[in-house]
């Protein structure tokens, strides 16, 4: 990739490192280096994959609450696929706490990267959850 990335690359680099974290607790700025390495057009991208990167971190207990709350009944967060967590994690942490982001834009790219790197039905399944928690 060269030139710079749109807001929806970044969105989706995010994405990788937050999923990336949730399986392997690696160390995030070796994370954050090996992306501008593999990719440079990153690094003016790289205030809000940190942002939001590290902001689900921070935020991952209250993120995953959210989750279960918007879980349909007999639903555990533990069910539902890793890919599917890190999506909706990225999309809640930007609807509550991303300004510049509008809760319709979190939702719309959170079902495309759901699309992308998920089962066939996770797409709807994830914009289900996003909807419900935009409903509270």
């Amino acid at each position: 990739m060269s030139g710079k990335l749109s807001r929806s690359q970044a969105r989706c680099e995010a994405f990788k490192l937050i999923f990336e974290l949730n399986q392997h607790k690696d160390d995030v700025d070796f994370l954050f280096d090996n992306l501008l390495n593999e990719i440079p057009a990153s690094a003016e991208a790289m205030p809000y994959i940190k942002e939001v990167v590290l902001g689900v971190m921070d935020k991952e207990d209250e993120l995953c609450g959210i989750i279960s709350a918007n879980l349909a009944d007999r639903w555990k967060i533990e069910r539902i696929s890793k890919v599917a967590r890190a999506v909706l994690m990225l999309a809640i942490y930007e609807m509550k706490y991303v300004e510049d982001v509008p809760d319709k834009v979190a939702i719309n790219e959170a079902v495309e990267l759901a699309k992308k790197f998920d089962e066939p039905d996770s797409s709807s399944f994830v914009n289900g959850v996003l909807a419900s928690v935009v409903r509270q």
